[in-house]
């Protein structure tokens, strides 16, 4: 079961996994925003929801780097979190 957590090829499918999901969400807002009639409460500008895409597609990079063991399997979660943390702070300076 240890030997599963430092498989490279395992943990380069979970941050490409996350990273798709997150470029499927903001992928799928922007769609919804620009091209439908839904009605929404709050909506993120277009600039923000282009970011977050490029840093899902980042991410994406950065877990096939680990998949082809380019990189360390730490290096490359201090570099998807280091992603998520400032689209994170992004996210709360726009809003706020």
């Amino acid at each position: 079961m240890i030997k599963l957590f430092k498989s490279s090829s395992l943990n380069g499918i979970i941050q490409i996994l996350v990273s798709t999901y997150w470029l499927w969400h903001f992928g799928e807002l922007l769609h919804l925003y620009n091209y439908t009639d839904v009605l929404f409460v709050f909506m993120y500008p277009n600039w923000l929801l282009f970011i977050f895409i490029s840093f899902s597609l980042i991410g994406i990079s950065i877990g096939l780097t680990v998949f082809l063991k380019k990189i360390k399997i730490k290096s490359g979660y201090f570099k998807l979190v280091g992603l998520f943390l400032i689209g994170l702070l992004i996210h709360l300076i726009v809003i706020s």
